[in-house]
């Protein structure tokens, strides 16, 4: 039985709203022993950064500064006294034009900035202020990047270049991009960065026409074989529609969980690397087309407790997408799809769910092989359950589910069909009403499900165990400022 009744909007945040506006209360005042410096020009900028320390604060004068040239150089904070750059009150200082904003260092917050309408410059903000002088341990919050409708695209830029490592983007919102390049990026080292990325409102970008329209990027082809490590969670995605890759992976062992992509004509794209994860997250197509899930490139990747929904994409676009690979290939190819494991997936009204084989020929010759499909649950409606381009090799097919009646135009593999009860939750999504479809014999790989609470000693197929509670899911309400800009 399907109930498609949408019931209440989705919840906003967990916990109280007043500790959150303390905790920004806090975080933009700074330490209350420690010095605040007001900055109205450079001069005054340049005469405070000889003397700041510790638990500082630098404010800037409200009002609007437009291509404004500031570089914080090795700032020295600490991890119990961090130092705060912040305008005189949230929204206050609005930068536009052909301003850089450069920070290195340790453990410095930026809080409470608008950028508004960039031109004119590659980077907007950068987390180092030289190629040998990075920041760690550094944050980005509370900040509001916005391109206005009537601004021109301007040339290719970046909004916000993160280098060095254990840095933090949270509670910020990037909205209406026209220009070429990647809204925010990850520059990869030798050294693994350990970043996080949450809580951010990546709100609407419009179709770019081709390659540099990302959102998030995480490496570039280059050095995709080193281990980054950051995590990108609880991010709420909103039309992002530069291009193909809403989120491009190009680098290793990096998690994506959490998040919501909501109407997104695009993929979460592992384009280079390995050993990444992709677990708990969100994928709702609202029958927009070209709305995608999940694309597959490398080695060992986990695909788990994913929720796809009404999405219209196919091929690279496809609610799961696995490329064929080319064999001993460069760097910026199509490494083969190895050991990947899809497990506890749900997938509903989606025009392709599994697309395997994708880009297959004489040069993408390489099969993907070794790899687990556990305990999904799919619902294709009127749709076709798989595009089969170049034969899967040595994959285990194991307790995954079907609903009963649809198409029966797969010829490649049937799943046992059966009477999947799912109603539409307070939060949105199709949720079952109870467990007894879903039981299924697999392996103990997946210990949490959707909502992030211990799975139950029944093993159920798909993405969520009705026996656990519900957790609150991003949305435009609870991430992003918590002000909003003049």
């Amino acid at each position: 039985m399907l109930n498609t009744n949408h019931g209440a909007a989705r919840p906003g945040f967990i916990g109280s709203a007043w500790l959150l506006a303390g905790c920004l209360a806090v975080l933009l005042a700074g330490r209350a022993d420690g010095k605040q410096w007001q900055i109205g020009k450079d001069s005054e900028l340049k005469t405070a950064l000889k003397e700041v320390a510790a638990g500082d604060a630098i404010v800037l004068a409200d009002g609007d500064w437009k291509d404004a040239k500031l570089t914080f150089e090795q700032l020295p904070g600490t991890n119990e006294a961090p130092i705060v750059i912040r305008p005189q009150h949230p929204g206050g200082v609005v930068f536009s034009g052909a301003t850089e904003f450069r920070v290195s260092g340790t453990h410095v917050n930026v809080t409470g900035f608008v950028f508004r309408d960039p031109d004119g410059v590659s980077d907007v903000v950068q987390l180092r202020t030289h190629s040998q002088r990075l920041a760690h341990h550094c944050r980005i919050t509370q900040c509001w990047f916005e391109q206005t409708g009537d601004s021109d695209a301007g040339i290719e830029s970046r909004w916000l270049s993160i280098y060095g490592t254990n840095n933090r983007v949270d509670h910020c919102y990037f909205g209406g991009k026209k220009s070429r390049g990647t809204t925010l990026v990850v520059w990869v080292s030798e050294v693994a960065e350990h970043h996080r990325i949450d809580h951010n409102h990546f709100g609407p970008r419009p179709e770019l026409g081709r390659n540099g329209g990302e959102t998030i990027r995480i490496g570039t082809s280059e050095v995709s074989e080193l281990e980054c490590a950051s995590v990108v969670e609880d991010n709420y995605f909103f039309r992002c529609d530069g291009e193909a890759e809403v989120v491009s992976n190009k680098s290793c062992g990096n998690i994506y969980r959490h998040n919501v992509f909501d109407s997104c004509a695009g993929a979460l794209t592992l384009r280079h690397g390995h050993r990444c994860l992709v677990d708990g997250n969100i994928f709702l197509g609202r029958q927009q087309r070209g709305t995608g899930g999940v694309r597959l490139i490398g080695q060992d990747h986990r695909v788990t407790n994913n929720y796809f929904e009404g999405l219209r994409g196919d091929a690279e676009r496809a609610a799961l997408c696995m490329m064929n690979g080319i064999p001993n290939g460069a760097l910026n190819s199509y490494a083969p799809v190895r050991g990947a494991v899809v497990a506890h997936n749900t997938f509903i009204d989606c025009k392709v769910s599994i697309e395997i084989g994708m880009g297959a020929g004489k040069k993408q010759s390489a099969n993907p092989i070794d790899c687990q499909f556990v305990g999904n649950v799919f619902m294709p409606m009127k749709w076709q359950l798989f595009r089969i381009h170049a034969e899967p090799q040595d994959f285990v097919w194991q307790g995954n589910l079907q609903q009963v009646g649809g198409d029966d135009r797969d010829t490649f593999m049937q799943f046992p069909r059966v009477e999947l009860s799912l109603q539409r939750a307070a939060d949105g999504l199709l949720r079952p009403s109870d467990a007894r479809s879903l039981r299924c014999d697999v392996p103990d790989i997946v210990k949490n499900d959707l909502d992030d609470f211990p799975r139950g000693a029944n093993a159920v197929a798909g993405c969520d165990d009705p026996a656990t509670a519900h957790r609150v899911w991003p949305s435009a309400e609870n991430t992003g400022p918590t002000w909003r800009p003049r």
